[in-house]
């Protein structure tokens, strides 16, 4: 009986770890995603900075990605 109970919890810890795997494996490519998107925020945001004096929309764009910018690191700080 013991035995039986044993096999059952060692069932449902691999069940777990199998989830989790595939669980964190999307999030992963996820992460990467980010990482990639933040990459040309930063590039878009060191050309505009010199041109957002002269145009309201490229100011407005820069406020958009920094605003965007913070939100995923709140995001990212929540999820670790």
């Amino acid at each position: 009986m013991a035995e039986y109970i044993v096999c059952l919890l060692v069932e449902k810890v691999a069940s777990q770890l199998i989830e989790e795997t595939v669980y964190l494996s999307k999030v992963h490519g996820q992460f990467e995603w980010i990482e990639a998107e933040m990459r040309r925020m930063q590039c878009f945001l060191g050309d505009a900075d010199a041109k957002q004096d002269k145009d309201a929309r490229i100011r407005n764009w820069v406020a958009d990605i920094r605003d965007v910018a913070h939100d995923t690191d709140d995001v990212i700080d929540t999820f670790i």
